[in-house]
């Protein structure tokens, strides 16, 4: 009953707050002329107030409306800055609970209280996510562990907050006929069931370090089966600090340049190579810590969301970077295609970050009026990147937020890195990276050494190209001759 009480509560204020927004756009907007400088004036502060007022009742709801708001913040191909930048905060925010609330759930499934499973355990949390809170306590053997403990009602509200959650998100869309996200509750409902179990997650983690094991710069925590369970997982404790923390990167001598590389190829080596990729790599799950072997180390935290990519699907990611360096249109709409997108050209600028530049040969830095246009293009086309994200295979929503949230911290790090040169050298070593040794003949093996390196000169060429257009842009905003808004979209791609 209680349950059920509280689920109608978090209903009617979901829907009062929907109204709020809704009602607020109307009368901002009123008589005024999409496009108009008017209209542009009035709708960034209207965008700022709503994500206020979607923060404030993600985390009166809590749970899954967390979680919702979490994944609305990585969308920025979608959502317009004002929603990426408020939403944000929901990273490191989340409900507290009550003490008593960890006796009954430990009772419940290990048959005592934590102070009796552990030698120490501090009831004070160290991180409240949107499904969990995590605590520091010590075994019977000594060792430092991180219990990460399930909110005890969240198995009970699940499926009235997904209904819930997509009841409102159809009002929105009717409302708002261009706000079409109600499908990526229904793509990922599925998804996010599976992070409830923890049992599942600890599995995700032990397959992660697996397949992470060459990349010596990146560790995961070691799981402790015997004090896990579906609603609890007890893990190596981890000390470092988050990725975008820089002043505690700088006490530790830290390099902001090593850890964002660092990151980026983990990131990379996932969708690349593995196709398993971590779902929700936001700062507060990326630790840092000093390497005993020299420089940064990337601890990879919470485990629960991850949908593996086809295989076919993997490929046709690698070709289309592949193709998009090299201005190989054909090849890139081909893998387009496979992958059930027809707008292959904004798909292009969606998925790497750079527009395509098909009207010019490789490398050439001249910035034309196309370009500019292009470029401020991308962020105006709502009604067509939702319609190929809805085209994508599910998984493919995956790699747009672990790619826009690694994206965003190497902003945040100040961008020390060329993030594109990075991920596309990953990706044309992925193209290759299942051939089967053992068919490989001595050509094929020095063909395939000679391609990597041809291609690492034309992404240099790039790089350099990219950096005298760049400059080429800034000295036409000094003189007035382009409006300052083009560099900081441009600025913004190149992220």
């Amino acid at each position: 009953m209680r349950v059920t009480v509280e689920g109608g509560v978090r209903f009617l204020r979901s829907v009062s707050i929907g109204l709020k927004i809704s009602l607020d756009y109307w009368w901002t907007l009123r008589n005024l002329e999409e496009d108009s400088p008017a209209y542009e004036e009035a709708i960034l502060p209207c965008h700022k107030r709503s994500a206020d007022r979607i923060v404030q009742g993600a985390l009166r709801n809590g749970g899954l409306y967390i979680k919702l708001g979490q994944g609305l913040g990585s969308f920025n191909q979608v959502l317009p800055k004002e929603y990426i930048v408020t939403l944000r905060v929901l990273q490191d925010m989340a409900l507290s609970r009550e003490y008593k609330e960890l006796d009954l759930l430990f009772l419940e499934e290990f048959g005592k209280t934590p102070d009796q499973l552990f030698k120490t355990f501090d009831s004070n949390p160290v991180a409240a996510a949107s499904l969990a809170q995590v605590f520091k306590a010590t075994t019977a053997d000594d060792r430092h562990v991180a219990v990460k403990v399930q909110y005890i009602d969240l198995r009970d509200r699940y499926d009235g907050d997904i209904a819930t959650l997509k009841i409102l998100l159809r009002f929105v869309q009717w409302m708002h006929p261009k706000f079409t996200l109600a499908w990526v509750l229904d793509e990922l409902k599925d998804t996010l069931a599976q992070e409830l179990d923890f049992e599942n997650e600890g599995r995700n983690l032990e397959r992660c370090a697996r397949e992470l094991s060459s990349l010596p710069f990146v560790y995961l925590p070691k799981v402790d089966w015997k004090l896990s369970n579906k609603r609890v997982l007890t893990a190596e404790w981890i000390s470092g600090c988050k990725v975008t923390d820089k002043d505690a990167l700088s006490r530790m001598g830290l390099s902001f340049k090593d850890v964002a590389e660092k990151l980026i190829k983990a990131s990379s080596y996932q969708i690349f190579h593995t196709g398993f990729i971590h779902g929700d790599p936001h700062p507060g799950n990326i630790l840092v810590r000093k390497s005993p072997h020299g420089g940064a180390e990337i601890v990879l935290l919470d485990h629960g969301l991850y949908m593996p990519l086809d295989e076919d699907v993997r490929q046709s990611l690698c070709r289309i970077w592949k193709a998009t360096i090299l201005h190989d249109i054909p090849t890139l709409k081909e893998e387009c295609e496979k992958v059930g997108v027809k707008e292959y050209v904004l798909f292009a600028v969606m998925l790497t970050g750079r527009a395509l530049q098909m009207n010019r040969a490789f490398g050439t830095s001249r910035l034309t009026k196309d370009d500019q246009a292009a470029v401020m293009d991308t962020f105006k086309r709502f009604d067509e990147v939702v319609k190929i994200l809805r085209a994508l295979p599910t998984a493919m929503l995956l790699v747009f937020r672990n790619m826009n949230m690694v994206r965003m911290a190497n902003t945040e790090l100040g961008s020390p890195v060329n993030r594109f040169m990075i991920m596309a050298r990953s990706a044309i070593q992925g193209s290759i990276a299942t051939l089967d040794p053992k068919k490989q003949t001595l050509r094929s093996r020095i063909g395939t050494w000679i391609e990597i390196r041809l291609f690492d000169l034309r992404l240099l060429w790039w790089n350099t190209s990219s950096w005298c257009a760049l400059k080429y842009l800034q000295l036409l905003v000094y003189l007035g001759r382009v409006p300052p808004d083009l560099l900081t979209n441009v600025m913004h791609l190149q992220a």
